[in-house]
């Protein structure tokens, strides 16, 4: 099956100010920090709230075409791969706050590149992370009708190596050295008016199947830089 030139771009979608979605969530978490290195930062979406809160913010985005708008609200970008195992070392700085905002399902070694991110966090820096839930119920209906296509966007996404479930992602996040902060989960749907926080309240209940998207907010273990120098 031929699979389509996919542009980062794509996933420039405005926020409707819906305080349920991820994209709210999200930034409602990041903008506490002063210093944020926002990995796959696309065509600067979310850099661009960031950075009117009054945070700092350095991209990282491979794809020249959405790099150059992030350029806009971003200090920095950089055209790094993340795969790369010391794509670190171009990054010249650390940050209070580094952010996944679904990326890591795109890379061949997520687990590696969280480890790695330890380098570039400042001391007491922190990690946020994004990710799709493969387990949301309407992937479990569509494999019991044995269908599994992907799509341009969503769950399927084409540009997917990686697929994790609640218990899944949390597995990945300890083994990188991390400890959970704060487990949030995003609810699928359109869900509109009154509904949206009684859905919300079931998605907190039943994560594993109603949360379409994961977040995670997430410190490493142990001092990353005490455990260089020593």
């Amino acid at each position: 099956m031929h699979q389509p030139t996919l542009k980062s771009s794509r996933y420039d979608i405005p926020s409707d100010g819906d305080r349920f979605s991820r994209n709210h969530v999200f930034i409602e978490e990041a903008r506490k920090y002063r210093s944020i290195l926002e990995c796959g930062c696309s065509t600067g979406f979310i850099s661009r709230q960031l950075a009117a809160g009054g945070s700092r913010v350095v991209g990282i985005e491979i794809d020249a075409e959405a790099a150059e708008q992030a350029r806009k609200f971003c200090a920095r970008v950089l055209p790094i791969d993340l795969n790369q195992r010391d794509w670190t070392s171009a990054v010249g700085e650390r940050f209070d706050l580094v952010t996944f905002g679904d990326v890591l399902e795109h890379l061949l070694e997520p687990q590696a590149v969280l480890h790695e991110t330890q380098r570039v966090l400042a001391p007491g820096g922190r990690v946020l992370i994004s990710l799709p839930n493969i387990a949301y119920w309407t992937m479990r209906a569509k494999l019991l009708l044995g269908k599994f296509e992907y799509e341009s966007m969503g769950l399927l996404d084409y540009t997917h190596l990686r697929f994790f479930t609640v218990d899944t992602a949390r597995k990945m996040i300890e083994q990188a050295g991390y400890r959970i902060l704060r487990f949030h989960p995003i609810m699928g749907g359109r869900f509109t008016g009154h509904f949206r926080p009684v859905w919300q309240r079931l998605t907190n209940l039943f994560p594993n199947s109603l949360a379409f998207q994961m977040l995670f907010l997430v410190e490493p273990v142990t001092d990353p830089h005490e455990s260089r120098s020593s």
